[in-house]
């Protein structure tokens, strides 16, 4: 792989990201690359560096390292985590549940007529499923109360597709899948976002070494051109990361000579 082709089809992807909203699918992502014949390791380094850039990939899930990483919902729950479970008990103990029946009355009442009261009415009744489901995704990084935040979330946006859930499936259990889906996805952003910043940190401590090798070469201060040229990275790249490590006096400087 030609290192410099590369690093400019990078820089023009995210380009592209920007034009689109910083938006990209992971077809578009893999089809900018498609001549370069990439593995799925430099894929991932791919994906993580756009997430870096706050760009979002619709369709990636980060690859699973390993034997696939199981729950580990028998953990005790954290100090802060018992406080918000208490408090929020305390407050589901209030509500008055529905028999099923009447729940899936409210569902075509949405479904009919996206009454906004039946909405109000179910996300209240469906507030326990959504706790009792953020338990079987506890251990996984996010807290408790992360996870039922992202759930509810999930539970309104799904009251607004209800409607269009495949033919046959049950209102209830459609509700559910999409409570759960939105705190994978929310699980997956937090390892992607990690993800990310290691490969930030790898790439600012070769960023370092590199400035450092070429002062020693040249016996004086570097400007970012020379930089970029001897790291053959687009000159905007280098900014950037200069930036992120906090270089801006090095810019400031460069600048004034």
């Amino acid at each position: 792989m030609n290192r410099e082709e590369f690093q400019q089809k990078l820089t023009e992807l995210g380009k592209l990201a920007g034009e689109n909203g910083n938006r990209l699918t992971v077809d578009q992502v893999r089809n900018f690359f498609i001549s370069m014949e990439l593995s799925e390791e430099q894929y991932e380094l791919i994906f993580a560096y756009l997430a870096s850039r706050q760009v979002v990939v619709e369709g990636y899930m980060p690859a699973q390292k390993g034997k696939e990483e199981k729950p580990k919902t028998d953990l005790p729950l954290s100090g802060e985590e018992k406080s918000f479970l208490k408090s929020y008990q305390a407050e589901l103990e209030r509500l008055e549940l529905l028999e099923e029946a009447e729940l899936l009355k409210l569902c075509s009442q949405i479904e009919e007529t996206g009454d906004g009261f039946a909405k109000a009415k179910l996300t209240e009744q469906l507030l326990p499923e959504v706790l009792r489901l953020a338990h079987d995704f506890r251990g996984r990084e996010l807290l408790l109360g992360d996870l039922v935040q992202e759930g509810n979330i999930g539970l309104m946006l799904a009251l607004e597709t209800l409607g269009m859930r495949e033919p046959g499936s049950s209102p209830l259990e459609y509700l559910r899948q999409e409570i759960c889906q939105t705190m994978a996805q929310a699980l997956e952003a937090d390892r992607a976002e990690k993800e990310a910043g290691s490969l930030i940190a790898e790439r600012l401590n070769h960023l370092r070494d590199e400035i450092k090798k070429l002062t020693d070469e040249l016996e004086r201060k570097v400007s970012v051109e020379e930089l970029a040229l001897y790291m053959d990275m687009p000159v905007e790249e280098v900014e950037d990361l200069l930036k992120l490590a906090g270089e801006t006096s090095y810019e400031e400087t460069e600048k004034e000579t």
